[in-house]
């Protein structure tokens, strides 16, 4: 039984290894940056049935590889691996071998954010956070969110009756909802829970939002982010618009879809846990 640390919702005494319902999964959340996928990554994390929390920039290019993400996972918890599922976040098109991917252990969440808003979100942290160059580089960062949509839906189509889609900003406009549905879809013995814990690594850059957002321990909403005027060139923002509406319609056509209760409006950039 593993404890938990200063979260808010602890593991101790919900569950231990010999309680297991199924053998030990891996979980993948697959998205692109600036897709809340941080705030995501730590409700999962936080649950007592899954291990990990963050990206591990681990390349699947053999199953052998999944024992490199549980000594990945272990290190960067600083805790053993007594979970139901081993967990990573893979934002990029890195290498997901077949054979993992049509492994009937692993299970799969598709995270997407509407376009204008995450590009804007990525020119940001380009500018206030990160010291990559093409993240400051609005032609580089469209062709990364498109690339990464078309990609998604190739591991949609090679996970199919194992993966779930969802739509980012259903997580923060009806986060019980979407918490409901995901915990049914991984069969999970108790709900998963807005509030979080604070990991080792949290608030680093490479292992998720570098931004104090994600520090607040919950899905927050809060004001508009002012530090910086990023507009998108009309005909970019247009670009990227068709480019989200072909690829989610593609994959909604391939897998299930987490839906909730009230529509998710198409504009707007709440400043909020990424």
């Amino acid at each position: 039984m593993k404890p938990r640390g200063d979260g808010a919702s602890g593991r101790a005494g919900q569950h231990t290894s010999k309680d297991r319902p199924f053998p030990r999964r891996h979980l993948f959340l697959l998205g692109h940056m600036r897709s809340y996928s941080s705030v995501l990554s730590h409700i999962l994390g936080s649950h007592p049935q899954i291990d990990g929390y963050c990206e591990t920039h681990t390349k699947y290019r053999t199953r052998f590889d999944l024992w490199r993400l549980h000594s990945r996972v272990r290190k960067l918890t600083g805790e053993p691996l007594d979970g139901d599922y081993i967990f990573d976040k893979i934002l990029h098109d890195y290498p997901l071998a077949r054979s993992i991917l049509s492994s009937s252990r692993t299970r799969g969440i598709l995270l997407v954010r509407r376009p204008r808003d995450t590009v804007r979100s990525i020119i940001e942290m380009g500018l206030n956070y990160s010291p990559v160059p093409w993240h400051r580089d609005f032609e580089q960062v469209a062709r990364y969110y498109e690339t990464r949509l078309a990609g998604l839906l190739r591991l949609c189509e090679l996970l199919r009756g194992r993966v779930v889609f969802l739509e980012a900003e259903s997580l923060l406009l009806n986060p019980r909802e979407v918490l409901d549905q995901l915990g049914a879809f991984l069969q999970l013995q108790s709900p998963l829970q807005q509030e979080y814990r604070r990991f080792a690594h949290t608030g680093e850059l490479g292992f998720g939002d570098p931004s104090k957002a994600i520090a607040a321990g919950r899905i927050t909403v809060a004001e508009r982010d002012s530090r910086t005027a990023v507009s998108l060139p009309r005909t970019l923002s247009l670009r990227l618009q068709n480019s989200y509406d072909f690829w989610c319609a593609a994959i909604r056509r391939s897998c299930p879809t987490i839906h909730v209760g009230n529509g998710v409006p198409a504009g707007g950039d709440e400043k909020s846990n990424r």
